[in-house]
């Protein structure tokens, strides 16, 4: 790419070239409803987010932007993916209230019991292994 050179400096903005038809300043007041205390505001249509602003003699240059040149052929990113679906909630995922405290006790109650029966066949297995053991 060649380097781009530009107007020399303090040249009147009225040399400034058009952008395909576009000119290269675009021009408003702050206000019509009181148009002597109004504010004269310059949007730059080459650099987007320049501006100049006036009022009276005094004047202001700001610029927020992104440091690109407008140009009919930007590049434009891809469309982005549709949006997911929310995750299907089924039962597996749904959420169920707290049991109660009798709940939680008749639960650990059996539990137990079904814990007993398989402890006592582990005992009597034990001893069965003992008396053979002794013989």
């Amino acid at each position: 790419m060649e380097q781009e050179v530009g107007p020399p400096l303090l040249t009147p903005i009225s040399e400034d070239l058009e952008i395909q038809n576009i000119p290269p300043w675009t021009t408003r007041l702050s206000s019509n409803l009181v148009p002597q205390y109004a504010i004269a505001v310059l949007r730059s249509n080459l650099w987007p987010g320049a501006y100049a602003f006036s009022n009276g003699k005094k004047f202001e240059n700001v610029y927020i932007g992104w440091g690109h040149k407008y140009s009919p052929d930007n590049y434009t990113p891809p469309a982005l993916p549709p949006v997911y679906q929310e995750y299907p909630s089924g039962a597996e995922i749904t959420e169920m209230d707290d049991p109660s405290v009798e709940e939680e006790q008749a639960f650990e109650a059996s539990r137990e019991a079904a814990a007993l029966p398989v402890e006592e066949m582990e005992d009597t297995e034990e001893d069965e292994d003992e008396e053979n053991d002794e013989d």
